[in-house]
């Protein structure tokens, strides 16, 4: 029977699995299927794997366990040949991982900061008093701190980062902020996920920050920025994701087949980030913040930093 979640299927090792005895996934076994189990394993049961075996998406000792460990609790056993259950992935323990990972990907489609795109009231006076001028506010005087990922199939995209991080280094630097990549080369993608993940539900999202986690741990006053293939969205900020029983700080999505033609995506959801909750977006187009991007040329591009933004970016969990 053919996969149904969207994690697994279309994986053509998975789908081997799925059908024929001689695919079976056993220790020794390293690639993306078994990246996609090691999640399955997480998200289902919160079992937590050895990072040894999550960065190199390797299938051993404790991989096997968890294996064990979700075939015992639901008495995943062959009893064709078998008495109880081993640590090998077949047919039947593909089958219940696969149904229980689309159970939960149907309750959860993909949300964020961006969706719904609130909007607030027109504020033209804070247009005018953005730009550092004579008069104007003295300088913020802060660093905000990134790292820069994407997965495989986003960098083969063409997407314009270097063109996002002048606009984002260019509207901060009239506020007297700027930006800095403590953990990697600087206006580069400094780790790549091994996945062709598209980010459609809020499973996708969850799973490329853990796989992120799993290359790069901790660093929770780093704002991470993943550049990924979305469904939808230029972009998108995720809060509120638990990874080993604790909440990470907010993380941005870039969507690498979309790219506005202002190149502020970026900066906006960098915006998002900086706040604790989900903010309305502004009501000017010209406004960073302002809810919609632009494919199309002619259109008001979005240049504008307001003041109030640069403020809660220099006083983000990201800044110094």
């Amino acid at each position: 029977m053919a996969l149904a979640s969207r994690l697994f299927r279309g994986n053509a090792a998975l789908e081997a699995c799925a059908v024929r005895d001689a695919a079976h996934i056993l220790q020794g076994a390293r690639g993306e299927h078994v990246g996609r189990i090691q999640f399955a394993l997480f998200r289902i049961d919160g079992i937590n794997i050895d990072r040894s075996e999550l960065s190199v998406q390797l299938y051993g000792r404790s991989t096997a366990n968890a294996v064990l460990s979700f075939k015992q609790r639901r008495s995943i056993i062959n009893r064709s040949y078998q008495s109880t259950a081993d640590d090998i992935v077949g047919r039947m323990t593909i089958a219940a991982l696969d149904q229980e990972m689309l159970r939960i990907e149907r309750a959860r489609p993909l949300s964020g900061d961006c969706t719904p795109g609130r909007t607030g009231r027109p504020d033209p006076l804070s247009l005018e008093t953005s730009v550092r001028g004579p008069g104007r506010a003295p300088p913020l005087g802060a660093l905000v701190k990134l790292l820069l990922v994407a997965t495989r199939s986003a960098l083969a995209d063409g997407f314009p980062l270097r063109a996002q991080l002048e606009v984002a280094r260019d509207r901060l630097f009239e506020h007297g902020i700027t930006i800095g990549f403590p953990l990697g080369p600087e206006n580069r993608v400094s780790d790549v996920i091994d996945t062709e993940q598209t980010v459609v539900l809020d499973d996708d999202a969850v799973m490329l920050r853990k796989m992120s986690e799993n290359i790069r741990p901790a660093f929770p006053t780093v704002l991470r920025v993943i550049l990924c293939r979305m469904a939808g969205n230029m972009g998108e900020t995720k809060r509120g994701v638990a990874l080993g029983g604790q909440t990470v700080p907010p993380f941005v999505l870039l969507n690498s087949r979309l790219a506005d033609i202002s190149n502020a995506t970026l900066l906006h959801e960098m915006i998002h980030a900086s706040h604790l909750s989900p903010q309305a977006h502004d009501a000017e187009p010209s406004s960073i913040f302002f809810v919609n991007g632009s494919t199309n040329l002619g259109t008001t591009t979005r240049s504008v930093l307001k003041r109030q933004h640069a403020v809660s970016i220099a006083n983000s969990f990201y800044a110094k």
